[in-house]
C-alpha cells in the first residue's frame, strides 16, 4: 500500500514536470524560428524571462544590437568591394540603394540579401515622404533625391524613433560576422502622373517587391506622339521588350547624361589649367601640337559617347537611342545606373 501511493506520488510529479518542459521545447523552438537566433541564447532568454516569449524576444534582441555593435566597431576598417545594389519602384517613386559587404560569398547569404531588401524599402518610404512634402507647382516632372552613407544610416525604421538604419546595419554584421556598409541611394520621383518607370538588375533575384543585382538602372519616361516613324524599327521593335532592352543598354553602355552638354566658352576655359611656358616649351618639342579643330572634334565625340541619346542602341546597332524614342514616341526625362564596388567620381 505504501509502494503504491509513493508510485503514484512519483507518477504525479513525473507527469507535471514532463508537462512543463515539453511547453518549454515548445516554446524554445517558436522563438528559435521567429528570431533565428543560436538554440543556447533562445534558450537562455526563456529561462530569464520565466518562459515569456515577448519579453524573450525582445532581451535577445538587445543584446544582440549590443554585440552587433561591438562587432562593426571592430571590423570597420576592413574594406567592402563586394554586395549588391536594390532597387524597389512604383508608379510614383523609383529607389535605388548601393549595400556592400566583404566577400561575394556573403553577398549570396540570405540573411544579407534580406537585409539589402529591408535597406532599399526604408528609402523607398523615404523618398516618398520627401517628394510628398515638396511643393507640387514646380515645373519639374521628375524630381531626383541623393543620400549618401551619413544620411541613410539616419533614417528611422518602420515610423520607429528608436531604430535607425544604422542600428540593423550593425545587428547584421553581429550576426553574419562581416563589416558592412549602406554606400549610397538615389531616386527618381515622379511629380506628373504621365511619368513610368523601368528598371532591371543583373544577374536579377527578386526579393519581396524589391530587385537585387549586381548592376542595375532605372530610367523614367513620358510617351508621347512619335515624332519620326521609321518602317524599318515597326518591323524588328517588340514594345513590350523596350523597357528592359533599354535597362541593359544602360548598364552596359554606362552613359553620363541624357543629351549632348554644350558648355559655354567661359566654361571651357575654366576647366583649361593654367600653363607653364616651359612645360609648353618641352612639350611641343616632343610632340606635335593639335589644331583646335581637332581637340574639339575629339571633345564632341567624347561627349557624344557619354550622352545616351547619341549611343548606339544595344538591341538595335544599326538605330541610335534617340532614333529608336522618336520612333516609338518616349522622351526619356531621366535615369541612374549603379555598379557595385564601382569607383565615384
Amino acid at each position: 500500500m505504501l509502494f503504491r501511493r509513493l508510485f503514484h506520488h512519483t507518477s504525479i510529479v513525473s507527469f507535471h514536470s514532463s508537462k512543463v518542459m515539453t511547453a518549454n521545447q515548445s516554446l524554445l523552438s517558436t522563438l528559435r524560428k521567429k528570431t533565428g537566433y543560436a538554440i543556447t541564447n533562445c534558450k537562455k532568454a526563456l529561462e530569464m524571462n520565466n518562459n515569456d516569449i515577448e519579453k524573450a524576444e525582445t532581451w535577445l534582441n538587445s543584446q544582440a544590437q549590443a554585440q552587433g555593435w561591438a562587432k562593426a566597431a571592430k571590423l570597420q576598417s576592413r574594406s567592402t568591394p563586394n554586395g549588391l545594389v536594390g532597387i524597389r519602384l512604383d508608379t510614383k517613386c523609383a529607389v535605388m540603394v548601393e549595400v556592400n559587404c566583404e566577400t561575394d560569398f556573403v553577398s549570396k547569404n540570405e540573411k544579407f540579401q534580406t537585409l539589402v531588401a529591408q535597406i532599399t524599402e526604408t528609402c523607398f518610404k523615404k523618398s516618398l515622404a520627401t517628394v510628398s512634402a515638396l511643393d507640387t507647382t514646380q515645373e519639374s516632372s521628375l524630381v531626383k533625391l541623393g543620400f549618401d552613407s551619413e544620411q541613410l544610416g539616419s533614417l528611422q525604421l518602420n515610423d520607429s524613433k528608436n531604430s535607425k538604419l544604422s542600428d540593423l546595419l550593425a545587428l547584421n554584421i553581429g550576426l553574419i560576422g562581416e563589416n558592412m556598409a549602406v554606400r549610397r541611394a538615389a531616386a527618381l520621383c515622379a511629380t506628373s502622373s504621365n511619368i513610368k518607370f523601368s528598371s532591371c538588375t543583373h544577374p536579377q533575384q527578386v526579393l519581396g517587391e524589391s530587385f537585387l543585382g549586381k548592376y542595375a538602372a532605372v530610367f523614367a519616361y513620358e510617351e508621347c506622339p512619335p515624332s519620326v516613324e521609321t518602317p524599318e524599327l515597326s518591323e524588328i521593335i517588340d514594345l513590350e521588350k523596350l523597357p528592359k532592352q533599354l535597362c541593359q543598354h544602360i548598364i552596359g553602355m554606362n552613359p553620363r547624361t541624357i543629351e549632348k552638354v554644350n558648355k559655354l566658352p567661359e566654361e571651357e576655359l575654366a576647366e583649361k589649367p593654367p600653363s607653364d611656358e616651359k612645360a609648353e616649351q618641352s612639350s611641343s618639342e616632343e610632340k606635335t601640337e593639335k589644331l583646335p579643330s581637332e581637340e574639339k572634334k575629339e571633345k564632341s565625340s567624347s561627349d557624344e559617347e557619354s550622352a545616351l541619346y547619341h549611343q548606339e542602341f544595344l538591341a538595335y546597332p544599326e538605330f541610335t537611342v534617340r532614333e529608336v524614342m522618336s520612333h516609338v514616341g518616349w522622351d526619356i526625362k531621366g535615369f541612374l545606373r549603379f555598379e557595385c564596388g564601382e569607383s565615384l567620381e
